[in-house]
């Protein structure tokens, strides 16, 4: 059931989510009488002091709530309603509230009803809503009607309610169960070959046969759109299933909205979702497909969670070529998107498959290549902008792959960054540096801070800064000299948790900087609740400062970034610097230290400890 909003006379709710549950014949327990603690429950909640010890009891099947009894025990009662408490029947272990009346309530099947309100709770409000439940009945798979005469119960509390209302099963929903063909019509069986049970859609079956038969629809050509919902198991576990069914119904509910541009659609399998679209030029499908996921972006129950959607779009010519291939090389292109926070449209292109084959060859092959040595540490020194002398330096890795040739890191990263295999680099850097470094201080040079990459898989990590800290002991090395690098959207994302690990990396001694600052959210605020000692500068607002046409405002943009970082206490660093105007320039606007292909490129460890440990 979708979320649902009414005002009806000065009644206001909204029905946020529902359920199907099932009640065995159990015993109601129950105050006699409109007291004053029974109003006062029904008002704000406060459960009755004669209920109170009953509330969580073993063998209870809910808390303490407002039953509106069924006409036969109404005359039985005496009263239109009570507040009660469910038990089981039958065991001799329960501790019953024997000093009440009861009665027994009859097995049933339950909808429930999760609802905000504003107003108090009475007859005319909770009628409202079980007719509002009635109208808006979201299940398919089998069919329910609602008795006129059954048991209806509210679980109160403040701007909340839970309300639980006896349904029946129509007769038709034998069927469900039944191996028998002759059972069913020919509507029955085309809808469950063709039609899936949560959103009443289309399902993968269905639309197979479309794309064999399309041109009986007078369709002559067409695009092939494949997608799911980034983190789609999250909105199961924050809110509900049926909160994540709602979701799913409403994607395809925007799939039908959009006929004039989306031919067929389709709920493959759990959040996954296919489309055959009208063809059109790549940006006319971008533009259209960007605004079908907006519409979709927020959850009804609570609008400030955002969604986020992973496409894959075949063109006609990819599409009419993949044939029955289609929907994989949909599927590849969707892959593709492993990005956090974003919704990513990804189109099919002929390399794909060769780059997708890589990544997995890499991702078998890592291991090996960690026991056989074959990653490498190249090192580029830090500057100090004013004297021009060493104050630091970045570690980077290189892979001497299968020892026949260094490939860069663009060629695999990008790979190990989409599981954790990334977290495995991140240590053979660590364990590198430290290694390194340790022999340095027993030769007796003079050390400087190193930087290494700490991934965002990495920082997810649980007992992540023991397990540094772990490394960096295990040769001795002073915490002071290894500076922990995160990009600027790493840093944002979950923002109190990411928090949280650089004050445990600070208090355990480590340094910490932000790698790639102004390329993301830029959230300046948020700098002052991060303990970072170093800012980096990206190398796209270095190279603003001489070229750009709006060179005046990047260099006003980083006069008041540096600025501020110094009343901050945190340092500022400029990466990428390649020409010595660019560094006349950012010693004006007061950075203090820079890094580039300037004063030297990434070199091997063993050529910075010659050409500038040696002689320092």
């Amino acid at each position: 059931m979708r979320a649902l909003s009414r005002k009806a006379g000065i009644y206001m709710f909204k029905v946020t989510s529902s359920s199907i549950l099932h009640r065995p014949e159990r015993v109601l327990y129950y105050l006699q009488g409109n007291t004053e603690e029974v109003e006062r429950y029904i008002s704000d909640g406060v459960c009755p002091s004669l209920l109170e010890k009953y509330q969580y009891a073993f063998g209870t099947y809910d808390e303490v709530g407002i039953f509106y009894l069924p006409s036969y025990l109404q005359k039985e009662t005496g009263m239109k309603y009570v507040v009660g408490i469910e038990y089981r029947k039958n065991d001799k272990r329960l501790n019953l509230p024997e000093h009440l009346p009861f009665v027994v309530l009859p097995a049933c099947d339950i909808i429930m009803l999760n609802v905000a309100y504003e107003n108090q709770l009475n007859d005319e409000l909770l009628d409202e809503i079980i007719c509002c439940a009635k109208d808006e009945s979201g299940e398919t798979w089998v069919e329910y009607r609602y008795p006129d005469d059954g048991v209806v119960t509210a679980f109160t509390a403040k701007e909340k309610l839970r309300v639980l209302y006896q349904i029946e099963k129509a007769d038709n929903s034998k069927y469900c169960l039944s191996d028998n063909c002759d059972d069913y019509s020919k509507e029955d069986l085309y809808r469950k070959a063709y039609r899936e049970t949560v959103t009443g859609y289309y399902n993968w079956t269905w639309m197979w046969d479309r794309l064999q038969t399309y041109y009986l629809s007078g369709v002559t050509d067409y695009g092939f759109v494949h997608f799911d919902i980034k983190d789609f198991k999250m909105v199961n576990e924050l809110y509900n299933h049926e909160v994540a069914n709602s979701l799913l119904r409403r994607v395809a509910q925007n799939i039908e909205a959009h006929k004039d541009w989306i031919y067929f659609g389709a709920r493959c399998h759990n959040d996954n979702f296919a489309m055959m679209i009208r063809d059109m030029p790549e940006e006319e499908i971008k533009e259209k497909l960007t605004v079908f996921f907006d519409e979709i972006s927020k959850l009804d129950v609570d609008p400030s969670y955002r969604i986020y959607y992973r496409c894959g779009v075949v063109n006609m010519r990819n599409a009419m070529r993949a044939a029955n291939t289609v929907a994989d090389c949909a599927k590849l292109a969707q892959a593709m998107g492993t990005g956090i926070n974003v919704t990513e449209i990804n189109f099919y292109t002929d390399d794909m498959h060769e780059n997708l084959l890589w990544g997995k060859q890499l991702k078998a092959y890592l291991d090996t290549a960690i026991r056989a040595d074959e990653f490498l540490v190249y090192i580029q020194p830090k500057f100090d902008i004013y004297n021009e002398h060493i104050c630091g330096a970045e570690a980077l890795i290189r892979w001497n792959y299968k020892h026949k040739g260094i490939i860069a890191p663009f060629r695999f990263i990008p790979y190990f960054e989409s599981d954790d295999s990334i977290i495995k680099v991140d240590d053979v850097v660590l364990h590198k540096v430290c290694a390194k470094l340790k022999e340095w201080k027993k030769l007796g040079y003079r050390l400087h801070p190193v930087s290494v990459n700490l991934s965002r898989k990495h920082m997810e990590q649980p007992g992540l800064v023991s397990h540094l800290a772990g490394i960096v002991d295990s040769y001795g090395v002073e915490h002071s000299l290894i500076e922990f690098e995160l990009t600027e959207t790493a840093a944002y994302d979950n923002q109190k948790y990411m928090v949280s690990v650089m004050n445990d990396l600070k208090n355990n001694g480590f340094l910490i900087s932000m790698d790639d600052f102004g390329t993301g959210y830029s959230s300046f605020s948020l700098l002052q609740e991060m303990p970072i000692d170093t800012l980096k500068i990206d190398k796209s607002f270095v190279d603003s400062i001489m070229v750009d046409e709006d060179s005046d405002k990047i260099r006003i943009i980083l006069r008041h970034i540096i600025s501020m970082a110094k009343e901050l206490g945190i340092h500022c660093i400029a990466e990428g610097v390649e020409e010595h105007e660019q560094i006349l320039a950012l010693r004006d606007l007061g950075c203090e230290m820079v890094q580039g292909y300037y004063y030297s490129k990434p070199i091997p460890m063993e050529s910075f400890e010659k050409q500038y440990l040696k002689h320092e």
